[in-house]
């Protein structure tokens, strides 16, 4: 988290499961020169897929091949990890959330609100299915607006909805607000700690909960 006189910056950390992508990584490169060498330089046959016409290339070549490919994705997350773009900036006019583009770390604007219309900064988990049967669940943070409405059109949801374990088609909990999705972005639990803090010195009106599991806070 940066502060300046006038703003406060949050920025995500790394998340436990790309820590442990990055670890794997470091030990493939570690390898790497080893598995060059082993794989050595003997001419071997090698059909392109695209163009069907056969080539004769070192063997170590093909082991790059394999490689290259998987370093991508991890050195994309390492890059944006790197250049720490904002994830929430809040300051005395508002908050602004940045979401996560395709889990990569970089950021793209997607709330921006004033002080006046948030009712509350909520930590939640949207609930997906991975390959379709899977179940995952995301950390995200997101605005509860003033006035917020319920499905329906209710300003409020029922007792017994409140008290629900269950979750909307877009993965939010039913507990919470209808709109709370289209206003939230990934982001840990460390950084909305950040947030938090942030949003208590700007607006102490503004409540800052913990929604990942009924009753928390």
């Amino acid at each position: 988290m940066n502060a300046s006189r006038n703003e406060v910056t949050v920025h995500e950390r790394p998340r436990p499961h790309d820590l442990v992508l990055f670890a794997v990584v470091l030990a493939l490169l570690v390898a790497l020169p080893w598995m060059l060498v082993s794989a050595g330089s003997e001419p071997v046959d090698h059909r392109d897929q695209y163009t069907r016409t056969n080539m004769t290339v070192p063997a170590w070549l093909g082991i790059l091949a394999l490689i290259v490919p998987f370093l991508v994705w991890p050195g994309m997350k390492a890059w944006n990890l790197l250049a720490r773009p904002a994830a929430a900036t809040l300051g005395p006019g508002g908050i602004r959330l940045y979401d996560d583009t395709r889990g990569t770390y970089a950021r793209s604007k997607k709330v921006n609100l004033a002080w006046a219309e948030v009712q509350r900064i909520v930590l939640w988990r949207r609930r997906s299915r991975w390959l379709g049967f899977i179940p995952v669940w995301t950390t995200r943070v997101g605005i509860e607006k003033r006035g917020d409405g319920c499905e329906d059109g209710r300003h409020e949801p029922t007792a017994e909805e409140r008290s629900s374990p269950g979750h909307r088609s877009d993965g939010s909990p039913i507990r919470l607000g209808a709109k709370l999705d289209s206003r939230s972005v990934r982001l840990g639990p460390a950084a909305f700690k950040d947030v938090a803090q942030a949003a208590a010195r700007y607006a102490p009106h503004v409540e800052a909960v913990d929604e990942r599991v009924f009753g928390g806070r």
